[in-house]
């Protein structure tokens, strides 16, 4: 048996075929993109206008009185922003690429009156000249007369018996700012610092107090208030929020009954 081995011949024909066929593809497919983007509309509301996007290699600038909007290579990258509230938005992956220089944290006012609450303005300062608020993201903490801090950065201060100095701190992807407040202390409730006593049937003094919240006072009783006077300790109460607490004590019928209340630690 004989075996011919036939020679297989590509004409260069059918290669300039096919590799026409590949680059004509490519160019369909790049017109397709190019037209896309040739009739893209621009957009627009009430509050802003911006132009349509193109493919390009450095990107376009659109402004107006509220607004700037830098578009490159179409819908794949950009940077949109607002000064009213101060916001940026960037599109696309490269638009995620930046590095923070800066972070601060500030307050309307470094005074807060006691049980008031507050905004408090964490922001990180980035290289491409914008802002990013950072209050959803931060870390709160706080020391001093300060009730708390909410996930959303409101600052809340307690009751102080004077004005009292407070700090207030957030931390960020390393970065950290704090913020010295003074909480004030508005006044004193109405009947503060008196005592207003009721016999109960029972036999027992019902003493109402007003002082201070959350402060723990304590009652004493004597029975003669001839020098020197003796005074006996009786029991201790926390006042409330709102500074009122009450003492009930049993009196003795037999005797002459005296009471007082004094803050303790």
């Amino acid at each position: 048996m004989v075996c011919l081995q036939l020679p297989i011949v590509i004409r260069s024909m059918d290669i300039n075929r096919a590799t026409i066929f590949k680059n004509m593809k490519a160019a369909l497919l790049l017109l397709i993109g190019f037209a896309a983007n040739a009739f893209a509309a621009g957009q627009s509301s009430a509050n802003y206008n911006i132009q349509a996007n193109s493919v390009d290699g450095g990107g376009l600038r659109a402004t107006s009185a509220s607004y700037s909007n830098d578009g490159s290579v179409s819908g794949f990258g950009g940077l949109a922003t607002a000064s009213g509230p101060q916001e940026t938005d960037r599109t696309g992956y490269a638009g995620q690429l930046y590095e923070v220089t800066a972070f601060t944290l500030s307050a309307p006012s470094t005074n807060l009156n006691e049980a008031a609450s507050m905004p408090l303005y964490a922001i990180q300062f980035l290289d491409d000249g914008t802002v990013s608020p950072a209050n959803g993201f931060a870390q709160w903490s706080f020391a001093g007369p300060i009730a708390s801090v909410n996930a959303a950065g409101i600052v809340t201060a307690a009751d102080v018996s004077q004005n009292t100095p407070g700090m207030v701190r957030a931390s960020l992807e390393g970065w950290s700012a704090s913020l010295n407040l003074t909480v004030i202390f508005t006044g004193i409730f109405p009947d503060y610092n008196q005592i207003t006593g009721q016999l109960l049937s029972s036999g027992n003094m019902r003493l109402s107090f007003v002082g201070f919240a959350r402060t723990n006072y304590a009652l004493d009783r004597s029975y003669n208030l001839s020098p020197p006077v003796n005074w006996v300790p009786q029991m201790t109460n926390p006042a409330g929020l709102n500074g009122m607490l009450i003492f009930t004590n049993l009196a003795n019928p037999t005797t002459n009954n005296f009471w007082r209340i004094r803050s303790v630690p």
